[in-house]
């Protein structure tokens, strides 16, 4: 019972099934099978990295839906008079300040 207890534990710890703290031991595995420090190294550089680019991708992924969550609520109707008011009156002062300019020039 103790050998088939000890083979299951065995096989869960190496095929790396346990909980997420066991990760760091990829590297230290890796280091211990191949005899080289720097391939270790390189291991969990790269675990590091993986890491970090799910993370930023998983960001990235919530901020699009922020986005088009509000694109689908954007209201056209109210936002188009409002863009069309504010427009005509930049372009009233734009006009208003060209007859200055031009009036002081002459």
């Amino acid at each position: 019972m103790f050998k088939n207890s000890l083979i299951f534990f065995l096989l869960l710890f190496l095929t790396n099934c346990t909980h997420p703290g066991s990760a760091l031991l990829g590297p230290a595995l890796t280091g211990v099978t191949t005899g080289s420090v720097s391939q270790a190294s390189v291991s969990y550089g790269t675990n590091q990295i993986v890491r970090k680019i799910k993370d930023a991708s998983i960001k990235t992924r919530n901020e699009v839906k922020k986005v088009a969550k509000k694109i689908e609520n954007f209201d056209l109707e109210s936002k188009t008079e409002d863009f069309y008011a504010s427009v005509k009156n930049l372009y009233l002062q734009d006009q208003e300040n060209r007859k200055k300019i031009f009036l002081f020039h002459r």
